[in-house]
């Protein structure tokens, strides 16, 4: 059996072409592919500006940068996070103000979130949760209330729909990636989207550097020449070369979302009567962006259980990974004692959740063998701990 990755880009012939005329431009220092990969997200998401970065960490951190997050200022965040906005949090000076979350569908609720509020919150950060994005409906209508600025990490949810809108359409700023991690997979980056021309230029700033915006003049104070340090930045704008494969990525989301949720569908159907395994399909109005298939092992398994399960997986040649981190046991959230203890959900979901490969280049019979493999490993795993 070939080797079924968790996530891969579908590169076709005229991405090379593209390639080779990002060569081109790069060698005459013409910025216009990047150029016009933000003005393609910028319309993909409905928002009159978009700014590119190097990566989605980067992207992510620069977002913090660019509300005035400053050092010991709170950030509320799930405690089930990706570990690259626990981390953007803590490089921008921060402190993750975590949150446990929902049994069910591993988001922020609203409720525990408004209590989190205090006069040393800066910012709230969120994510989609896979199958129930519309907590973030909820976040958006705190972040109006409080006027606290919701940074929304949509990175793995561009292209979620949900009745009210859109991922990426609910922060103040936020955050799509290219990169493996997203439905829109190519050569890496990231991108941050606003509707604010301001915030805009504030983060194209940080990602230059520091240096102020060249251009249109009201993007930089009075004070200050184009090209002048105005504040402290980043290395941190994307290349021409990878930015000329995001475009096509883009351009044919729909194609690639398309395709992702007919695999997502055979998951469902093939996995969704099975007692050791919580699968949650999305209300039926809802269109997760499906950039893995995300399954939670039951409560009698164990972390342990579940790495081992993930090993076996990729010694059969199938990519999955874990999900999520429990972002107050992450290094970098500096928090000592026993953690679990104070966001026990949080813990459990991190510790049971795999990750499956759902892309456009995983077949039925794929989707059969993977199954296959996960409950026959699942099944040894039990038997091996005399089922317990």
């Amino acid at each position: 059996m070939n080797f079924i990755p968790l996530n891969r880009p579908d590169i076709r012939s005229h991405d090379f072409a593209a390639l080779e005329g990002a060569l081109q431009a790069l060698a005459e220092d013409d910025a216009s592919p990047i150029r016009q990969l933000e003005s393609a997200a910028a319309a993909l998401t409905d928002r009159p500006y978009a700014v590119a970065a190097t990566t989605s960490g980067v992207a992510l951190e620069a977002t913090m940068l660019s509300v005035g997050l400053r050092v010991g200022d709170e950030v509320i965040c799930p405690a089930l996070a990706p570990a690259r906005l626990v981390a953007a949090i803590v490089r921008s000076g921060g402190i993750p103000r975590f949150v446990d979350v929902d049994p069910l569908t591993g988001g922020m609720p609203s409720d525990t979130v408004e209590a989190a509020i205090s006069d040393r919150t800066r910012a709230i950060s969120s994510i989609a949760p896979w199958t129930a994005p519309a907590v973030l409906e909820d976040l958006a209508a705190l972040s109006r209330k409080y006027e606290i600025p919701l940074i929304e990490d949509a990175i793995e949810s561009l292209g979620t729909t949900m009745p009210s809108d859109a991922a990426g359409r609910f922060g103040v700023l936020s955050v799509l990636g290219l990169g493996r991690e997203s439905s829109a997979i190519a050569a890496g980056g990231g991108l941050i989207v606003t509707h604010d021309e301001r915030i805009a230029a504030t983060c194209r700033e940080i990602l230059t550097e520091g240096r102020a915006a060249s251009g249109d003049p009201d993007d930089v104070d009075d004070d200050h020449e184009a090209g002048d340090h105005v504040r402290a930045g980043l290395d941190g704008r994307l290349d021409v070369l990878r930015a000329s494969i995001g475009i096509g990525a883009i351009e044919r989301l729909p194609e690639t979302l398309a395709a992702r949720r007919e695999v997502a569908a055979r998951y469902i159907a093939r996995l969704g009567g099975e007692a050791d395994l919580l699968i949650s399909p999305p209300p039926s109005n809802v269109q997760p962006s499906w950039t893995a298939f995300p399954v939670r092992l039951d409560e009698r398994f164990l972390v342990e259980d579940r790495d081992a399960i993930i090993q076996g997986m990729r010694r059969h040649d199938i990519g999955v990974s874990a999900g999520w981190s429990f972002g107050p046991g992450l290094p970098v959230a500096r928090h000592g004692g026993t953690p679990e203890d104070r966001w026990p959900i949080a813990a459990r979901i991190a510790g049971r959740t795999m990750l499956l490969p759902c892309h456009a280049f995983v077949t039925a019979a794929d989707v059969d063998i993977i199954c296959q493999t996960l409950l026959l490993i699942m099944k040894q795993t039990v038997f091996g701990r005399g089922g317990q």
